[in-house]
């Protein structure tokens, strides 16, 4: 489940992303900074997978930091 704090999280991220970021998201297209901004304030579907994207990141780059001890 997505708490509040992720949500912001990811919100977060992205505002700190250049202003011509553009991401694709399959079926869903190619959304620009402040397309990926409007569906993270609307908590739709597509907010959510940019929300599970965001953590899954992270999750991954904890676990590298951990494997190779930096």
């Amino acid at each position: 489940m997505i708490g509040e704090d992720d949500w912001k999280l990811a919100e977060v991220r992205i505002e700190a992303m250049p202003a011509n970021l553009k991401l694709s998201l399959g079926n869903y297209g190619s959304l620009s900074k402040t397309d990926l901004l409007q569906h993270l304030a609307k908590r739709d579907d597509i907010g959510k997978i940019i929300v599970e994207s965001q953590l899954e990141y992270l999750k991954y780059f904890k676990k590298e930091i951990e494997k190779n001890g930096k």
